[in-house]
């Protein structure tokens, strides 16, 4: 299939939507996550004639096949005009080639640094395991454990020591920092990872509830919650709690 893979997208484009009625509101989600994604990225949404619009409220009126190419409300469809491609490739063969390659010029958004960062630091490693998880079950650890060894010749013991020493080297969740506020939402996966409860007057915590990815640092929209929209305030009010003093402190100088 013709066209580089989107990496960035992988976990997404294992969705397991299963039968005709998938809900509407994941592809919607998946829709927003997109445009967040593209609008953070700097892209436009104008992708040429014949385009069309992001999925908004209705728009899936009668029951549909997610894979079939042909229906425009379809889950490739979405995502392919989303990225402006005309097809995405799902093969893993495909990607580990992609991902070996060195030339700065081929490799997509960082993917093979990013890789390298996981196999040799922080691990990171979104898997869907739980037999209730909505999504495919197919990016499991062993596989990804697997691109280390594939791409960069890591084991999977050298990972493990390596995310050991990096927990250890920062404190992994007690990291002893000082003015430091640890910004999650509860529906990003990796928040389990963070610090989600304050550790101290120095190391506070706010975990945002229905948010997602670093959506606390995309720009404002008229469609964000309630509790993004708080969350964002109560991020002002840390920061100027923290650098009001220091302000006062300077101005009091130059006086």
């Amino acid at each position: 299939m013709a066209g580089r893979p989107a990496l960035w997208l992988g976990p997404l484009l294992l969705l397991s939507l299963g039968g005709p009625s998938a809900p509407a509101s994941l592809l919607r989600r998946l829709g927003e996550h997109i445009q967040q994604f593209q609008e953070s990225q700097g892209l436009s949404l104008t992708l040429g004639p014949g385009a069309g619009a992001l999925p908004k409220q209705g728009w899936l009126e009668q029951p549909l096949d997610p894979f079939n190419t042909s229906d425009q409300r379809s889950f490739l469809q979405v995502v392919m005009r989303s990225l402006g491609q005309r097809c995405l490739s799902f093969s893993r063969a495909e990607t580990v080639a992609q991902l070996r390659v060195t030339d700065p010029h081929v490799s997509g958004v960082g993917d093979r640094q990013w890789l390298y960062q996981t196999c040799t630091e922080f691990g990171f490693y979104v898997t869907c395991e739980d037999p209730r998880c909505p999504f495919s079950q197919l990016p499991a650890l062993p596989s990804q454990l697997e691109l280390c060894e594939q791409v960069f010749g890591l084991s999977t013991a050298s990972i493990a020591r390596a995310v050991s020493q990096t927990n250890s080297y920062y404190g992994g969740q007690t990291p002893g920092s000082t003015h430091v506020l640890f910004v999650n939402g509860d529906t990003d996966p990796w928040h389990v990872l963070s610090v989600t409860q304050a550790l101290g007057p120095s190391e506070s915590a706010l975990l945002i509830p229905g948010a997602s990815h670093c959506m606390d640092m995309a720009p404002e929209r008229p469609s964000d919650s309630p509790s993004l929209r708080l969350g964002r305030q109560s991020i002002l009010q840390q920061l100027q709690t923290w650098l009001g003093p220091a302000k006062e402190s300077q101005v009091s100088s130059a006086g």
